[in-house]
């Protein structure tokens, strides 16, 4: 049914977890998983209205997080690896995670989005924005939510 999946990963436990069910999936199903990285992207910093630009120091924030970008996706490539699931990997600065995504899915022609929800409630999700909550109207692909165990309260 589904031959490429995407996965975006943040680099937070629950979303390592979400990968690993991705990748369960994809290998009960055949298919090959795309993981998707939005790396922070650089921000000039502003003081008094006057653009304190510094290019040193932007190639260093590039550089490192494009590091730690490539140490997260060497994680779940991985896993993948130890599934016995091929993989691809994608690394891209982006202020907007769900957009990056959208373009992935579509110029990589995923048919599945694997993604893990914090379980923010509405407050959070205004204060804090969500990735998830983007994402789904303007998908073109169906969206698999992650919910940990974890997330769940008891309400008895």
């Amino acid at each position: 049914m589904f031959k490429k999946i995407l996965i975006p990963i943040d680099g937070s436990d629950l979303s390592l977890r979400a990968a690993g069910c991705g990748i369960q999936l994809a290998k009960e199903m055949n298919a090959v998983v795309v993981f998707v990285h939005a790396m922070a992207p650089y921000i000039i910093p502003y003081s008094a209205d006057v653009a304190m630009l510094d290019s040193k120091t932007q190639k260093l924030f590039e550089d490192e997080v494009k590091a730690g970008s490539q140490q997260l996706l060497d994680d779940v490539k991985r896993l993948a690896s130890g599934a016995g699931v091929a993989c691809e990997c994608i690394q891209a600065p982006s202020g907007r995670p769900e957009v990056l995504i959208e373009k992935t899915v579509r110029e990589l022609h995923c048919d599945l989005v694997v993604i893990a929800t914090h379980g923010r409630g509405a407050v959070g999700r205004f204060v804090m924005g969500s990735v998830t909550t983007r994402l789904l109207p303007d998908c073109p692909v169906p969206v698999l939510v992650y919910r940990d165990a974890s997330m769940t309260t008891d309400t008895h």
